[in-house]
């Protein structure tokens, strides 16, 4: 066992401590506004540390330390594409200004006011497939970090893995949007603590030369320089642009921060702040997965070498900070991911099937009953699927599932008159293809993924050229948000 009885200490305080503030949210929900965006009254700063959290978690920890591992300094090209990706939108407003404007609480709701119904139910089917896999793999990275950073047992990852769904399951089944902003405050704290605790134990104890040679050794030129790296290139980063640009803009999770603002504009900064943010905590992952290999040497399990590297260097007091962070980060992100997915299933593919309307307060325990079942679902997907090589390249791949076609969508549909219904079916349906060449044809994650991007494209433009023409409904949409937030006092 590596934890003393201190860290135990801290790791119990923090999980009591977190789990009350959670609980605490449920006193604020009386509508399906305030379950899934909070009643639209989200500030900056709370806003910042939100999205932060929901963007670092301990998968992305893990996924990112993978590719430290494998990759060397190339690595760092992911997190700055991410970083700088929030930066220009929230600078510009690129999609994030025009869909706050539209009051809307999910993406393909989106679907159905700009285009049809039936569209709607489509592309949340979409989103919620991608999603869900993408998330059904997160327990057990997660699980594996915790169980071998505490020195338990690997026949406890089962164990540990059901103690984390059943914490974040509780407080966001039944606080919603409300328990998840203020767990994620909290967690934000603890998780930049722990982030520069184990960086600074890092580079003391392997120091950058010691990393600089690991990867010449292992990687030579390939090791530092992400065009040449076999597993990256150009067509990696321009699939990486596009997928940033696209999750950024469609990805559930984190757009539910940008509807939760309490206006268009305060959407921006958060965007634009928390690119900054990333800019620092998204290398600091890749660095750690460095130092492990300069420590344990190129043998080691790739996933698990951090988590056996930080168990071996970190004192105690210091490891139950940074489990605590770590449970933070992944209570953080997977309560967000529970809400947004769930939100998905019931808001647009079962309500819309629905003959007679449900009210506000039914909608809450339509989404509870969708979000516990979805945690069923997940912990049941983590013990009997692993994906192979690199978890980061699936998670991705994955999302594209939706990301491509409803990319198209979105944008088609904000900034161009012409776009219509055929074409947004045919951005989401061709949205698909290169991810059928990923799993089916093994196609490398950066071809594959750019396809899919360009496929979507030319879906919703020939799609819409030779389609029949819709009627334009932006302004409709527009006219509906400003008297819908009239009548609510904004």
């Amino acid at each position: 066992m590596h934890f003393s009885l201190l860290d135990w200490a801290i790791i119990a305080a923090y999980v009591v401590g977190s789990i009350g503030a959670g609980l605490y949210g449920k006193r604020y929900i009386s509508g399906i506004s305030d379950y899934l965006v909070a009643g639209r009254s989200m500030g900056l700063f709370l806003g910042i540390a939100t999205l932060a959290a929901t963007e670092n978690g301990t998968v992305s920890f893990m996924y990112y330390a993978q590719l430290g591992y494998q990759t060397g300094f190339s690595a760092f090209i992911n997190s700055l594409l991410l970083g700088v990706t929030l930066l220009v939108m929230g600078q510009t407003g690129f999609v994030v200004h025009k869909l706050r404007e539209l009051r809307l609480m999910t993406i393909p709701e989106f679907f159905e006011k700009r285009y049809s119904k039936r569209l709607r139910i489509l592309c949340a089917v979409l989103m919620a497939t991608g999603g869900i896999l993408n998330l059904g793999i997160f327990l057990k990275v997660e699980g594996t970090f915790l169980t071998i950073i505490s020195g338990l047992p690997i026949r406890y990852l089962n164990v540990t893995m059901v103690g984390i769904l059943v914490l974040e399951t509780l407080y966001t089944v039944l606080g919603g949007m409300v328990s998840v902003l203020i767990t994620d405050f909290v967690q934000f704290i603890f998780l930049g603590q722990a982030a520069l605790l184990i960086t600074v134990y890092t580079i003391r104890v392997t120091g950058w030369g010691k990393m600089h040679d690991a990867v010449l050794h292992g990687m030579g030129a390939g090791g530092f320089n992400p065009i040449i790296n076999p597993d990256y290139g150009w067509a990696y980063i321009i699939f990486m642009i596009l997928s940033d640009l696209s999750g950024d803009a469609c990805w559930q999770p984190i757009q539910m921060r940008g509807f939760s603002t309490r206006d268009p504009k305060t959407s921006q900064r958060v965007f634009y702040w928390t690119g900054i943010v990333f800019l620092a905590l998204g290398l600091m992952p890749m660095q750690w997965g460095i130092a492990a290999l300069a420590k344990l040497g190129p043998s080691a399990d790739s996933l698990q070498a951090m988590p056996i590297f930080l168990s071996q260097i970190l004192p105690a007091g210091v490891l139950g900070l940074v489990v605590a962070g770590m449970l933070a980060a992944t209570m953080s992100v997977n309560s967000s991911y529970l809400l947004s997915w769930s939100s998905i299933v019931a808001q647009d593919v079962i309500l819309p099937l629905r003959k007679k309307p449900l009210s506000s307060k039914g909608q809450v325990v339509l989404n509870r009953t969708t979000n516990f079942a979805i945690s069923v679902f997940i912990l049941f997907w983590s013990l009997w699927f692993t994906p192979s090589g690199p978890t980061y390249f699936y998670l991705f791949v994955m999302a594209t599932v939706f990301l491509a076609g409803a990319f198209a969508g979105v944008v088609g549909g904000l900034y161009w008159k012409r776009a219509n219904t055929l074409g947004a079916y045919c951005a989401l349906i061709l949205g698909i293809c290169g991810v059928v060449g990923f799993f089916f044809f093994h196609i490398k994650a950066g071809y594959a993924g750019t396809a899919s991007f360009v496929l979507a494209a030319l879906g919703m433009v020939l799609g819409s050229l030779f389609g029949k023409r819709d009627d334009y409904k932006l302004f409709q949409m527009k006219e509906a948000a400003l008297q819908a937030a009239a009548s609510d006092g904004v």
